[in-house]
């Protein structure tokens, strides 16, 4: 077995210049369309859903994030925030699994944030979640590169849906055993974290600004929960995938870490 010592200087200047691309990927909830939208369409420059929330939440942090997708849906939102997205209305799991690879291609995403099942009527099964991690799995290796990714419980409807609750039970469990074998997952529970009522929606499926409020809260406390705004804790893992770091030591006041891992077949990108 080899390993590698790394001693890495991290100075604020090289931080700061270092934006986070984060890519939330979904179907309508993501993008922010409603059932009225089908007659009469807001335009995509009006719909942010929880998104521009959670850039407001992040940048008030002081954190450098860059939002990345092919989708752009927000610009003319007050005050400004990053419109780009992955959110695809309609779209089931399956569909968001058959385009996952080329999603992150084009994007090069560091972190995913994940809420993808609602439209999967006809299954409680969450094998449509699994490809798409799956597929972000693929990419991972491919171009020996790391993706951390949080994937939420999803919302109920606001009439609860018991498909729902199945779904993300078994959609919990299958994430659990991702984690337990290496997989960089964070399980958000939207489901019951968000603590959406009646009011929070705009129909019966698709959260109204204050919901979205609320989703976005629930995304920025796991962020920060797992070391999203303490770039030295994360920094081992823009080098190197989790599961081959042996231990890290962090100086505070020196802005340092030191981190001992093991090299990956496919080595080690600086």
């Amino acid at each position: 077995m080899r390993f590698f010592a790394v001693l890495v200087v991290l100075l604020l200047t090289i931080s700061a210049d270092a934006a986070v691309r984060i890519m939330p990927l979904g179907d309508s909830i993501t993008y922010d369309d409603t059932y009225a939208d089908a007659e009469n369409p807001r335009p995509a420059s009006m719909r942010s859903g929880y998104r521009n929330y959670l850039w407001y939440f992040l940048t008030d942090a002081g954190l450098d994030i860059d939002f990345v997708g092919s989708q752009r849906a927000g610009d003319a939102i007050e005050p400004p925030f990053d419109p780009d997205n992955e959110g695809h209305p309609g779209w089931t799991s399956f569909d968001i699994a058959d385009h996952a690879y080329e999603y992150m291609v084009q994007s090069r995403p560091d972190v995913v944030l994940l809420h993808i099942g609602t439209n999967d009527r006809t299954t409680t099964s969450p094998y449509g979640v699994e490809l798409t991690l799956n597929e972000i799995d693929q990419y991972e290796v491919d171009y020996h590169t790391h993706v951390k990714v949080y994937v939420a419980l999803i919302i109920d409807r606001r009439t609860p849906d018991g498909r729902i609750a199945i779904f993300n039970s078994r959609l919990k469990s299958m994430l659990e055993e991702r984690i337990a074998l290496g997989d960089d997952i964070v399980i958000v529970d939207m489901y019951h974290g968000a603590g959406l009522t009646e009011s929070d929606y705009a129909d019966n499926t698709h959260p109204n600004d204050h919901g979205y409020y609320k989703m976005a809260r629930v995304w920025y406390n796991a962020l920060m929960a797992n070391g999203f705004g303490d770039p030295l804790h994360a920094f081992p893992t823009t080098l190197v995938p989790t599961e081959y770091i042996v231990s890290t030591h962090v100086d505070e006041a020196a802005g340092k870490v030191d981190f001992i891992t093991e090299v990956p077949n496919e080595g080690i990108r600086f």
